[in-house]
């Protein structure tokens, strides 16, 4: 229990105790009063009776008498009478009986005196007879209940009015107190680089201030091993003279590329003036060219993407292209090559103009490996060069089916009902536990069955990726009830998050289905991480209230960026296990790599793992799970025995 919930029940129970002290006193009180006043109302109405019935009791008239003590005690607090006397022959008795209002309860917990009076008749010398009466306790108790309900009321009434006001005051007071509650959970879940604002209650002065060096040291801590991270990149994975990635790291992102869903296309860029530029100018020259070259690069975009370029060789750089139509990859690469062919006849005093840049495209088909595409863009490359043409893309191979066709099979398969399908990959960890099952798209056409990496590219193309996103979230929960796995991990697409609309449609549809959640691990790429921060940060928030958890996929393409982590606070972030067979990678950059994610509580989790060899590399260097060949994808529904005919990756 919080301290607010025990310090309001304390109160509640002081205020309570104290309620019913006044109760008490209260009704004991005012039942005293009415015992009295009921005494004296007899003794006086006694004393009455017998100074009035003397004249009717020397005569005998006892019908008279009898009438006159009626009319007497008649609505009066009596309850018996009784007249003795010598005169009369019988003595004369009667009582009047009324029943209270009051309950049984009340009359048994605060019971009434009844009071009784007597007086004797004068006669002279001698008495004429007594005059006796027993009051009634009826009148008193409906009394004693009235003031009692009313006291009951306004005391009710007093404690909610009083519970109210100390609410609010401990409420503001303890309010600095769960600020640092709060900013202690944070700086564990969420973030630690924002100050706490200071506190006017002096006692917790000093733990604030301590809580704030604590996140300045947490943030600094960080801050200093993303720098580690992007120096050993830098050495590993940086070309030193343009600051563009290396062959290794271009290595890595086309292996990425490929393993992954995705279209694409794949060029290389040969600028032969660069050698002629460090036979007349020395390296100082040459390197300026290629840092002005450099930047050209890094500034491209396609399709609203930016490219991945590297240095392969001294002329030579490789560039990893997004998905777009051919005609306007075209149109790209020979704005690219007019860009670079300004650059190099920037100096108006030479009198050769210079050689221009050459360009040899190949666009991504299905099954393609790197080697194979290496060789087709270089084969492409020497051909624009002999041919002079500047910018040559290479022919498709004919395999692939048109885009159109394939957006009327995606269009039918969302339609129906059946039209999508899914298997799911075991995402394994050290201790023989299991993280989740990740899910891979198919589509139904027919009796065909399309794998992700054929129709992704294309739903991507044609921006359809957020009503693929909420087809696939509607069939789980359609089908939840048939899949025995307790957690399911669903990876989505950019195209959610860069409309406003689809973004809080996703967020809507997940506050509608919580049991689902409790079951759910969304997974977003690293860039759209990159590209989408705070509604990144604000899903994994709204995730993690309704029981989901939040990862990252392809993480560690961009260690420039990695500081992204301590804002986001993913429960895990995927890693191509490519990164971890290379062997130009330094170890204590792999290393440094999972204690940075560890840092932030993240699992790091190694993809695409084929053996046991691989499995046993990332487990020593700090991985805490793997997912791959080891452990093939098996169908999701109620058949996890049967494996799935293959991935869909």
């Amino acid at each position: 229990m919080s301290l607010s919930r025990r310090l309001f029940t304390l109160m509640l129970l002081v205020l309570l105790g104290f309620s019913l002290g006044i109760f008490f006193i209260q009704v004991n009180n005012t039942r005293d009063a009415l015992a009295e006043r009921q005494r004296v109302e007899l003794s006086n109405l006694a004393q009455s009776l017998s100074l009035a019935l003397v004249p009717h009791v020397e005569l005998g008239d006892a019908a008279s008498a009898e009438a006159l003590i009626r009319a007497t005690v008649d609505g009066g607090h009596v309850r018996d009478a009784r007249l003795e006397s010598v005169a009369i022959a019988t003595p004369i008795a009667f009582n009047v009986v009324r029943e209270s209002l009051a309950p049984q309860w009340f009359r048994d917990l605060i019971p009434m005196p009844v009071e009784s009076a007597s007086r004797e008749l004068p006669g002279g010398w001698a008495s004429l007879g007594t005059i006796s009466l027993t009051g009634e306790s009826a009148q008193g108790y409906d009394q004693l209940w009235q003031l009692a309900k009313r006291l009951a009321l306004w005391l009710l009434l007093g404690g909610l009015i009083t519970l109210l006001i100390a609410s609010l005051v401990m409420r503001r007071l303890l309010r600095p107190l769960e600020r640092l509650s709060s900013r202690l959970n944070e700086m564990e879940t969420q973030r630690f680089d924002a100050p706490l604002e200071e506190t006017s209650v002096a006692e917790l002065k000093g733990i604030t201030s301590a809580v704030n060096r604590l996140g300045q040291r947490l943030q600094t801590q960080f801050e200093a091993q993303a720098a580690q991270l992007a120096r050993l990149q830098r050495q590993a994975e940086e070309d030193s003279v343009s600051g563009l990635g290396n062959r290794g790291y271009l290595n890595r992102a086309v292996d990425e590329w490929l393993s992954e869903p995705m279209g694409g296309s794949f060029a290389l860029l040969r600028v032969s003036h660069i050698e002629v530029v460090y036979r007349e100018q020395g390296y100082k020259g040459r390197d300026a060219l290629v840092k002005a070259i450099a930047r050209k690069l890094e500034d491209r975009e396609l399709a609203g993407e930016a490219i991945i370029a590297a240095r392969l060789a001294n002329s030579d750089f490789g560039l990893l292209l997004p998905e777009t139509d051919e005609a306007r990859l075209q149109e790209f690469l020979t704005l690219l090559a007019e860009d670079i062919d300004n650059l190099l006849d920037a100096n108006p005093l030479v009198d050769t103009p210079p050689e221009n840049c050459a360009l040899g495209a190949v666009r991504r088909e299905p099954g393609m490996q790197r080697t194979q595409m290496f060789a087709v863009a270089d084969a492409t490359l020497r051909q624009a060069i002999e041919q002079g043409s500047g910018v040559e893309l290479a022919p498709a191979g004919g395999r692939a089916r048109p885009r159109g066709e394939w957006r009327e099979i995606i269009e039918k398969a969302l339609d129906s009902p059946k039209g999508l399908d899914f298997v799911a990959q075991p995402v394994l960890l050290n201790d023989g536990g299991e993280l989740h099952r990740e899910l891979f798209a198919r589509l139904r056409d027919g009796d065909e069955l399309h794998r992700a990496g054929d129709f992704l590219p294309v739903i991507r193309h044609f921006r359809m990726g957020a009503q693929f996103d909420l087809r696939a979230l509607e069939w789980l929960a359609s089908y939840i009830d048939r899949i025995e796995v307790p957690r399911l991990a669903l990876n989505l697409t950019e195209e959610t998050f860069d409309d406003e609309a689809s973004y809080i449609g996703l967020l809507n549809w997940l506050a509608a289905h919580p049991r689902l959640c409790k079951r759910l691990d969304i997974e977003v790429s690293e860039s759209i991480a990159l590209r989408h921060q705070e509604r990144i940060k604000m899903l994994f928030r709204h995730a993690r209230r309704l029981g989901a958890r939040g990862g990252i996929d392809r993480f560690a393409r961009e260690l420039k960026e990695l500081s992204y982590l301590s804002a986001l606070r993913p429960d895990y972030v995927k890693i191509d296990q490519a990164f971890f067979k290379r062997e130009d990678v330094d170890t204590e950059l792999l290393q440094s790599l999972c204690m940075t994610a560890h840092q932030v509580e993240s699992q790091v989790i190694v993809t695409r793992v084929e053996s046991e060899a691989d499995q046993e590399r990332a487990m020593s260097l700090g991985a805490d799970g793997y997912q791959g060949f080891v452990s093939p994808a098996v169908d999701v529904m109620a058949r996890l025995a049967s494996p799935a005919e293959d991935m869909p990756r």
